[in-house]
């Protein structure tokens, strides 16, 4: 069953309720609210997403309108549940788009931010996906109303591959989840083939919500790789992790940003010492220095987060793309002064925001406006994510 949660933050909802006399009042309270909507997916498969992604989402909300609103006007959002499921989230964008939102933000996986996007398209209405791969964005001609939070995955195997040329591990298997998502990460390890000299020696499929992965394994440890690539999001990369230690396998695993969350250390424990995933520098923050640009903002996010939700759901990169579209949307709201989808929509292709998730810069080109500098190779030890050395 869809889920479905209309949030408000409570200064935007006080807004709406308070009759014109009674003071005191923000500023501007009595403008209309600008309604944006989102699809997550907060139950299936994407869940260790989609939650974090949520509950981020109105904490961006809540911090807006406690600080006046989109220049006076209160913002609400309602989110909806898409279960991790294509036709779910077509559906609950034909909802939001029957709610005449401004904007909608979802979703968090790769297959249902394409399932939604020629619904967007067609509307004309800026879609903000929290889904990795590029081709949620691309090519551009057709994509002019999506635009994206997290860093391409382009940029996510560059950095694995830059470490791996370092460490000469050149010879690479890929276990993949079978979807776009894991497709594409495989075809960035193939293509690099051609580039770098790297060789994929073997490629294995698991389903999103496999629960064993000894074939695959067994397999990619009779081809003899120097490292093994894991291209998935958890629960499959639990399942990996477990196996690996299982089969005795004893070459480097990176995994990619889909693994970057908190959650997967606490379900792995010791098994996952030791193994590298690509991230965002969320989940090192204590490491930067105090000069970083995203020093000061990773630290009120992560303050926040913590203090305001549940400890099974620990910080991540994901709850960092939902809070960052929020703000992105915020500014380009302002910059539009309209909920016009044409006007907001160019709004954003000037977008200049440093964020829990790194520096955008977005342009007419670029719908992401992320580099491979928003990344950090972490290294997990005892639990934690390190910098990899």
């Amino acid at each position: 069953m869809v889920r479905i949660v209309v949030r408000f933050g409570m200064l935007a909802l006080a807004a709406l309720l308070i009759v014109p006399a009674a003071p005191p009042r923000l500023a501007g309270a009595a403008a209309e609210p600008y309604v944006i909507g989102a699809t997550v997916s907060e139950s299936g498969p994407g869940a260790t997403l989609g939650r974090p992604e949520a509950d981020s989402i109105q904490m961006a909300v809540d911090e807006i309108n406690k600080a006046g609103g989109v220049q006076g006007h209160p913002l609400q959002v309602t989110v909806l549940d898409d279960e991790s499921n294509a036709t779910t989230a077509v559906n609950n964008t034909r909802k939001l788009l029957d709610q005449h939102v401004a904007a909608i933000i979802g979703s968090s996986l790769t297959q249902t931010s394409l399932a939604m996007v020629p619904l967007a398209t067609q509307a004309k209405v800026p879609m903000v996906s929290l889904a990795s791969s590029a081709q949620v964005i691309q090519p551009i001609a057709d994509r002019q109303w999506i635009f994206k939070m997290p860093i391409t995955d382009f940029h996510v195997a560059q950095s694995m591959q830059e470490y791996m040329r370092a460490k000469k591990m050149t010879k690479v298997a890929v276990i993949y989840r079978n979807d776009d998502y894991g497709k594409t990460g495989l075809s960035h390890f193939q293509d690099a083939g051609k580039r770098f000299g790297f060789e994929v020696v073997d490629a294995e499929a698991i389903d999103a919500r496999a629960s064993d992965a000894t074939t695959q394994l067994t397999k990619i440890k009779a081809a003899n790789p120097q490292a093994v690539v894991a291209w998935t999001t958890l629960p499959s990369a639990n399942v990996i992790i477990k196996g690996y230690r299982e089969l005795g396998i004893s070459v480097p695993i990176f995994y990619s940003d889909g693994a970057a969350t908190g959650v997967f250390p606490q379900q792995a424990g010791a098994a996952l010492d030791g193994a590298f995933i690509a991230s965002t520098k969320i989940n090192v923050a204590s490491y930067l220095p105090a000069n970083d640009p995203q020093k000061k903002l990773l630290t009120h996010y992560i303050s926040a987060f913590e203090s305001g939700y549940p400890k099974d759901a620990p910080v991540s990169i994901f709850g960092g793309f939902g809070y960052d579209s929020v703000y992105v949307l915020k500014q380009a709201l302002e910059r539009a002064k309209s909920t016009d989808g044409e006007k907001l929509r160019q709004a954003l292709e000037h977008t200049d925001y440093t964020g829990v998730t790194g520096t955008f810069r977005m342009s007419g080109g670029d719908h992401n406006g992320l580099s491979v500098f928003s990344l950090v190779l972490t290294r997990v030890a005892g639990g934690k994510f390190t910098i990899a050395k």
